[in-house]
């Protein structure tokens, strides 16, 4: 359940903005995505070509659709840290909440998007600190009854998330780590010949000679960026379709929103050059497709499908080795793959990870820490109980 401010009280918010005492010191406000000036758009983008290379679902284009095909996208206030009037350092999309979990109680929530795997915010790495200090102040401050800000998908080795645990910890302020996960992944600079083990990469070399044998000639191609993208879209989604997701009717295209956001963010991305699109063919079929995103230093997986009457050959494994080579060839790139490691196979193509987590922080008076507090003992005593009471019997 959302809750999003009345207008007036919105409207009282940008003008009466928390301002560090100086003309260009830190300012917050709280924004909603349609009353974004072209200023604004500008000062987003600009922060988006020099602080979002460890995010790409953070940066203004991929957001942006994002925010217009959701369907809770109209409750979304945009948290931005800027200087005065001037250049933005940070943005931070939430949502107001009415529950945490089962408790009735009104939280800050970070926004994302369906089929948006990363939640860092985007914030120049350089002011992340006043980023931070200045937004849990201004949370602090305001009028209404939130007692925590609940965050998802942080990259826990992000320096935008270790400068808020590094102010938590200076302030005082209560943070607790609620759900931790590592997915796949490669770093930048790792062994090409470590990345993964000789006995997947013999499986699907003996996959591969077997399909060619059986089907014909095995192509990888990746999309032009000179070519339209939109028959590689209907394609995929035709594909996809096709699928167990289409009977279960978790396709992409089951849904118009998610249709109208991949479609969105995939021509956005072939446009300004950070989407890849690969497929893998036999006798000029498509039987599998993969898209993920680049930036200067990170690539992040996206979507991919497989035409499920080559299950017998792995062919999206197969189409997965072939981009885990592609990615091992750039050695200024990570990439992640947006998967948790118990998902597929295709865990063992990729040796090292990235640690992503959820977590809470305190905000508000003294009042709002101490029902914080009362929370998440609650919260643990509940947890125990269920446990508990939940483990078989040991005899």
């Amino acid at each position: 359940m959302s809750f999003l401010p009345p207008v007036r009280a919105f409207q009282a918010s940008r003008s009466n903005e928390r301002t560090v005492a100086g003309a260009h010191r830190p300012t917050v406000r709280m924004m909603r995505h349609a009353d974004l000036t072209a200023e604004d758009r500008a000062c987003w983008a600009a922060l988006s070509a020099h602080a979002g290379a460890s995010n790409v679902f953070a940066q203004d284009w991929f957001m942006e659709a994002a925010l217009n095909h959701s369907h809770d996208g109209c409750d979304v206030l945009l948290a931005v840290v800027s200087l005065g009037r001037g250049p933005w350092l940070g943005v931070m999309p939430l949502r107001a909440e009415l529950r945490f979990g089962r408790w009735p109680v009104r939280t800050w929530h970070s926004w994302l998007a369906t089929n948006q795997f990363l939640g860092t915010p985007l914030v120049s790495v350089q002011s992340a600190d006043i980023f931070w200090e200045s937004l849990l102040a201004f949370l602090d401050a305001r009028a209404g009854k939130e007692i925590l800000l609940h965050f998802e998908k942080f990259d826990a080795d992000d320096p935008v998330s270790i400068a808020l645990f590094d102010r938590c910890k200076r302030e005082g302020r209560a943070f607790q780590t609620l759900h931790c996960l590592d997915r796949p992944a490669h770093r930048a600079g790792d062994d090409t010949e470590g990345r993964s083990d000789a006995k997947t990469q013999g499986r699907l070399r003996s996959l591969l000679r077997r399909l060619e044998r059986d089907q014909g000639p095995v192509v990888f191609s990746m999309l032009d960026p000179g070519q339209p993208c939109a028959p590689w879209i209907d394609a995929f989604l035709k594909m996809e379709a096709s699928g167990w997701k289409g009977r279960v009717g978790s396709a992409l295209g089951s849904n118009s929103a998610t249709e109208a956001l991949f479609r969105t963010v995939i021509e956005r991305g072939h446009a300004n050059g950070s989407a890849r699109l690969a497929s893998l063919s036999v006798e000029g079929r498509a039987i599998a497709m993969s898209s993920w995103f680049e930036s200067t230093t990170w690539g992040h997986g996206f979507k991919m499908t497989f035409d499920e009457e080559y299950r017998a050959y792995a062919a999206g494994q197969l189409l997965m080795r072939d981009i885990n080579d592609r990615i091992g060839r750039r050695s200024d790139l990570s990439f992640d793959t947006c998967v948790p490691r118990e998902a597929n196979n295709c865990h063992r193509l990729w040796r090292n990870n990235r640690r992503i987590i959820d977590g809470v922080v305190e905000i508000g008076s003294t009042w709002q820490r101490f029902q914080y507090d009362a929370l998440i003992k609650a919260r643990t005593v509940y947890a125990a109980a269920k446990n508990h009471f939940s483990a078989p019997e040991t005899r």
